[in-house]
C-alpha cells in the first residue's frame, strides 16, 4: 500500500446526553443513525468507527476520515434520538490521536494569556 492511499484518521471526542446505555447498545444506535445520514456509500468514504466509549462518564471516541470530520461533527449535531428515545452526541474536541483526547486533560481548564 502506498502511504498516500492510507486512511487518514481524525479522532472526535464526544459526549452521550440520554438515558442510560452501554457500549454494545451505543454502537448499534449509532451505526443505524450513521447509515441512515450517510448511506453505505458515504459510511465507507467515512469509515466511521466508534473506537471506545465509558458508560460511566458518558464520554466515547470516534473515527474517521479527514476529509469527512465536518460531515461527521454536524451529523453528531444533527442527532437527535437514539433507539427510539431522546439523546444527544455532543462533539467536545478532535485530534489526529486517541492520546491527546484523553479524558484526565480534558478536566483541566486550560487558560490562555
Amino acid at each position: 500500500m502506498v502511504k498516500s492511499d492510507a486512511l487518514r484518521k481524525r479522532y472526535v471526542l464526544f459526549e452521550y446526553k440520554g438515558p442510560a446505555l452501554d457500549s454494545e447498545q451505543l454502537k448499534k444506535s449509532f451505526q443505524m443513525e450513521a447509515l441512515k445520514f450517510f448511506g453505505e456509500l458515504g459510511m465507507s468514504y467515512a469509515a466511521i468507527k466508534l473506537v471506545q466509549y465509558d458508560p460511566t462518564t458518558k464520554l466515547g471516541i470516534l473515527r474517521c476520515e479527514r476529509d469527512y470530520l465536518d460531515k461527521v461533527c454536524g451529523f453528531l449535531a444533527l442527532i437527535n434520538s437514539l433507539d427510539g428515545t431522546d439523546a444527544r452526541l455532543i462533539s467536545r474536541k478532535s485530534s489526529g490521536t486517541i492520546k491527546s483526547l484523553d479524558q484526565p486533560n480534558l478536566n483541566k481548564q486550560k487558560t490562555h494569556r
